[in-house]
């Protein structure tokens, strides 16, 4: 019975990861957008008060203001770096869909041996969310890369079965 609730929690952690997949792919569009609402007006912005500003004398003004206008989109986008957090959102992105799939294959292994999940596969599960949560997703990426956490796992498992 207490194999069991181990499967459940992992099949939990794996609908987690799978619902902040989506959410973070919905902040990493959020961003984007939010660059290309700021980004392109300011540009429009800065060439039109240019060219507003050489045609003629009386036009200054109108030019003055579409500058600043410009110069305060300008401003927004350094203040907010919205492709710094569409970075962000889509390095989460990729680690919670990764970790997804490491929690469906450590269901679909234990399904298919008839054993339970083991608790180190869903200790190791739930230090990569932590990870993640952290904002440590390029020390998760060393991680797996170089074999870490789940290939010691599976090793000490192998080893003593």
């Amino acid at each position: 019975m207490a194999d069991d609730v181990v499967g459940k929690r992992v099949a939990d952690l794996r609908a987690e990861c799978e619902e902040q997949a989506r959410k973070n792919r919905s902040r990493r569009q959020f961003w984007r957008l939010t660059h290309a609402a700021l980004g392109l007006p300011a540009a429009v912005l800065a060439g039109i008060s240019g060219a507003t500003g050489l045609s003629s004398e009386g036009a200054r003004i109108p030019a003055a203001v579409l500058a600043l206008v410009s110069a305060g989109l300008g401003a927004a986008i350094a203040f907010l770096k919205p492709e710094v957090h569409q970075q962000a959102a889509h390095a989460r992105r990729r680690a919670y869909l990764a970790l997804e799939v490491e929690a469906r294959f450590a269901l679909t292994r234990a399904a298919s041996s008839g054993e339970p999940v083991p608790l180190t596969i869903y200790r190791d599960l739930l230090e990569r969310r932590r990870m993640i949560i952290a904002g440590q997703v390029d020390e998760l990426v060393q991680l797996v890369a170089v074999g870490g956490a789940s290939a010691e796992t599976e090793n000490s498992e192998g080893g003593a079965a």
